[in-house]
């Protein structure tokens, strides 16, 4: 949870509304980050028995496309809510993020 801590550091400034909103949305970016970490591990494509030539893709790389999207979004909203504070906070989240992915 110390990823969580990091990032929540970056609102402290931010007004009591947004900043919990924020919280939140610290907590299920990392959550998001850390369900595609153990996805990774994961075999992300199936091959036929019979016909090796057939491919398909598995469920934990579907679930890595849609956790990635999650995480996108939760990135983008939480620069949206400190640039409204700060332009140089919001680009030093975006880096600290990106430490994190």
């Amino acid at each position: 949870m110390l990823k969580a801590e990091e990032i929540k550091a970056f609102f402290e400034l931010v007004d009591e509304d947004k900043r919990q909103f924020a919280y939140d949305t610290v907590d299920e970016y990392v959550f998001f980050c850390e369900r595609i970490e153990e996805l990774k591990k994961l075999p992300y494509i199936q091959v036929s028995k019979k016909n090796p030539e057939m491919q398909r893709l598995t469920p934990a790389a579907k679930l890595v496309k849609e956790y990635s999207q999650a995480v996108d979004a939760k990135r983008g909203t939480l620069l949206r809510i400190l640039n409204s504070v700060e332009n140089s906070a919001a680009d030093e989240l975006y880096a600290k993020l990106k430490e994190f992915e």
